[in-house]
């Protein structure tokens, strides 16, 4: 982790040594860890900060921003919708509840295959998995995704193909999220105006329910349309390989 002295964080941050110390004073920011009598900053201030200018500059107050982040404990999912995702690691509460685990290149193989340098940066670059401080030993974010691969990768199909696939889909899928999301801020907008933020435990229970129940009907409404996207493409696939077969056939009929 990156430590800063405060000079090096309001420069990082691009703002003033003397802002750093109001927002401190204001109970904006964390209070910095001592070593003697230099005080040492972290990352982490260093994005609080980060998003706390952002704030600043989108018109809110130093009193609405204050509020907002003594809140976030009790409405963390509020942060999206308000589209302030850059407040990072303030706010992580996934959609989903992966489990992570590290294991060995040799593990992976076990499940996928060989795995040359080139199929392990692919796997890599598309979140799969991620290197370690370990020689030959990765973090695996969300086993379900190796363990479908290997499903797959079982029944036949190459891993090359497999990261095609799932690299067209998570494209299109982020692009749904994003829209999803918007639609989210969109009506906070709408009922309560721009730069609102809840001033009380009411107008706080108000926006997350508003963000539970956006958070259910987008993902009930996702797999839906997948569902019925998949339904579709099959049928379409079937066609055009029955359509194929029996071309085939007759090219076949035809030589005979």
């Amino acid at each position: 982790m990156t430590e800063y002295r405060i000079d090096d964080l309001a420069r990082q941050a691009g703002t003033t040594t003397r802002n750093v110390r109001v927002y401190q004073e204001n109970g904006l920011l964390p209070r910095p860890q001592r070593r003697g009598r230099v005080a040492i900053y972290t990352d982490r201030h260093l994005k609080q900060l980060q998003a706390i200018i952002r704030l600043l500059g989108e018109g809110f107050t130093v009193k609405h921003i204050l509020k907002f982040l003594t809140g976030l404990q009790r409405g963390e999912n509020l942060v999206e919708v308000l589209d302030l995702t850059d407040l990072g690691e303030l706010v992580t509460t996934p959609w989903s509840n992966p489990v992570a685990k590290n294991m060995t290149a040799e593990q992976l193989e076990t499940l996928l295959g060989e795995l040359d340098t080139p199929m392990r940066r692919r796997l890599i670059d598309s979140g799969v998995i991620s290197p370690t401080d370990v020689e030959d030993v990765y973090l695996v974010p969300d086993v379900r995704i190796i363990d479908d691969f290997a499903a797959m990768v079982g029944r036949g199909m190459p891993l090359d193909s497999l990261l095609k696939v799932t690299t067209s889909v998570d494209s299109t899928m982020d692009e749904a999220a994003r829209a999803l999301t918007r639609s989210g801020y969109t009506e906070v907008v709408r009922q309560r105006g721009t730069g609102w933020l809840p001033s009380d435990d009411a107008e706080l229970a108000w926006a997350a329910d508003l963000v539970g129940a956006m958070r259910r009907t987008a993902r009930r409404t996702a797999h839906a349309s997948l569902d019925r996207a998949f339904d579709a493409a099959v049928r379409a696939e079937l066609r055009q390989y029955r359509q194929e077969s029996e071309e085939r056939q007759a090219r076949g009929e035809g030589k005979a």
